[in-house]
């Protein structure tokens, strides 16, 4: 199968010619910018927390990508993270799942050693096994999908990373000594013509597959659109198919609706890979309560995102700000149906300049290319150490947490 690549040149070069006319929502122009919501958007100050990439020149983009990656990794230092040096110990034999680090080589511009750096830093801090991007949307691999994979395959390989798809290969990776990988894919339209695909990607190591990344398609409703449309007909075909070939199902990226159905319809347990709290901080990347609910009523799982944006109105990404959503779900359903995800991007300087103007899957106006934090794989230790310390977390809670809640969903899904 072959699925051509779109290039970020092109793709970037539509998103500086869109118009401020361009917005898509409601908004009410005002000086110096428009109002969504309650929301300001600045057309013109390129330091201001929402900015509007619309009609700017790549120079421009560049600029306001530069101001924004300064803040990525300002969240934690070297010296605060030395405080989980005593729960890695303690929990030196537990399963860790990083249940979404994107992404493959030759997405974003990946190259083999910047996915290598990415896969070490979760090594170094006793991830057991990643979950990496290999796909979320037309134009986000700037080489062909068979690329991306054969040579993310290929830095496995030299790396020693066992590439799995059962979790008896993890715990066998676990005790030699050996990180597990597997693929995930944030978007699903290249099996929209063929779900037959579906089958392919499974050949793939890819183990779980979104429907959409942020914008409606022929499968499901995306969670970017408010008007919260839910699975299509396709999609419970596609629900089907996934079950059958035994896929686990995701939902982040789409919207709430479509998490609920897909959780109705799966015989199989299902995740939300990537997702906060909508009553914690009301943004389309998180779930309502009634989705959270939907999702664990299938034994299923709900990994916090790392990502600030997501989190709260400041954009920090502290391990109490991460706990604070995985507290949430752990009273509204239960401890053993939480997990993390770091959503860490190895390049996020490069990912902005070439993104961050493709208003229509990142909109400024929902809080995209704003300045924010991100915690990394490793730091899901220092949530966990707050979930000890400050939450009262038990030892087979913790060790839920860190990775058993998404082993028993993996084992139920892939069937050993």
């Amino acid at each position: 199968m072959q699925l051509k690549a779109i290039s970020l040149a092109v793709l970037t070069t539509f998103a500086y010619s869109a118009t401020a006319h361009d917005i898509g929502l409601e908004h009410k122009h005002v000086e110096g910018g428009h109002i969504a919501g309650t929301k300001f958007v600045s057309n013109n100050d390129i330091k201001a927390t929402l900015w509007d990439p619309r009609g700017k020149s790549e120079a421009e983009i560049n600029k306001r990508a530069e101001y924004v990656a300064a803040f990525f990794d300002a969240g934690r230092t070297d010296e605060d993270r030395k405080q989980d040096d005593k729960i890695k110990a303690r929990y030196k034999d537990a399963i860790v799942i990083n249940a979404l680090m994107p992404s493959g080589v030759g997405i974003q511009g990946v190259p083999n050693e910047k996915y290598a750096e990415a896969i070490k830093k979760n090594q170094d801090n006793q991830v057991s096994l990643i979950s990496t991007s290999v796909w979320a949307f037309e134009g986000v691999n700037d080489v062909s999908f068979e690329d991306t994979l054969k040579r993310s395959d290929q830095v496995h390989k030299e790396l020693g990373v066992v590439k799995v798809s059962t979790t008896k290969e993890i715990r066998q990776a676990k005790k030699d000594g050996k990180m597990a990988a597997m693929y995930n894919s944030q978007g699903a339209d290249f099996v929209i013509e063929d779900l037959d695909k579906v089958a392919w990607a499974k050949e793939q190591g890819i183990g779980v597959m979104n429907f959409t990344y942020n914008n409606d398609n022929a499968l499901a409703g995306g969670g970017q659109n408010p008007e919260n449309n839910g699975v299509t007909d396709l999609g419970y075909k596609f629900i089907e198919r996934m079950n059958k070939e035994r896929v686990i199902i995701d939902c982040s990226h789409s919207s709430d609706q479509t998490c609920i159905d897909m959780a109705k319809h799966s015989k199989l347990p299902v995740i939300a890979s990537h997702s906060g709290v909508y009553k914690l901080y009301e943004h389309g990347r998180n779930l309502s309560d009634e989705a959270i609910k939907a999702i664990a009523a299938t034994d299923g799982a709900v990994c916090t995102v790392a990502l600030g944006l997501f989190l709260n109105v400041s954009g920090t990404a502290s391990m109490e700000d991460i706990a604070t959503h995985v507290q949430y779900v752990g009273q509204l359903v239960g401890r053993d149906h939480t997990c993390y995800a770091s959503d860490y991007s190895h390049m996020y300087g490069d990912f902005l300049k070439a993104f961050i103007g493709v208003v229509d899957k990142y909109p400024p106006e929902k809080g995209f290319g704003a300045p924010a934090q991100n915690a990394g794989g490793g730091d899901i230790w220092g949530v966990a150490r707050i979930l000890e310390t400050k939450y009262n977390w038990k030892e087979d809670e913790i060790r839920g947490f860190l990775g058993e809640n998404l082993m028993r969903v993996y084992k139920a899904n892939w069937g050993k």
